[in-house]
């Protein structure tokens, strides 16, 4: 099974196990894992980064770029 490694978002890189400070967060955060949202039912679609602080960033619209492990 692929698993996704990086996400490039508006100029903004989420790479599994990087720290990073998001749009919204107060302190930096190191991403944990990315997933896809619903891939099977396809109502919504994006994706999800999960970050140590167990806070998620949803991503709703098209990355500009995915990096499949």
């Amino acid at each position: 099974m692929k698993s996704i490694q990086a996400i490039t978002v508006h100029s903004k890189h989420y790479i599994v196990g990087e720290p990073c400070h998001p749009p919204g967060f107060r302190d930096e955060a190191t991403v944990m894992k990315i997933t896809e949202k619903n891939k099977f039912s396809g109502l919504i679609r994006g994706f999800v980064v999960h970050f140590d602080t167990k806070t998620e960033l949803h991503i709703h619209t098209e990355p500009d770029k995915v990096h499949w492990r």
